[in-house]
């Protein structure tokens, strides 16, 4: 994309990028409860969630 973002916009990307951690990890609680270690097949159910989504 070749896109300028605007001054609040930008401001405003550390704490998206903080909800999606915060949420991405709750999201792993939801793939399997008792998750402690992610595996890779984990990662991918997570990112399958947050591509739907998007």
């Amino acid at each position: 994309l070749d896109v300028t973002l605007g001054e609040e916009t930008a401001a405003r990307l550390p704490d998206l990028a903080g909800g999606m951690s915060v949420a991405l990890a709750r999201a792993f609680r939801i793939v399997d409860t008792k998750l402690s270690n992610p595996s890779s097949e984990h990662w991918e159910r997570a990112f399958q969630l947050f591509r739907l989504l998007m």
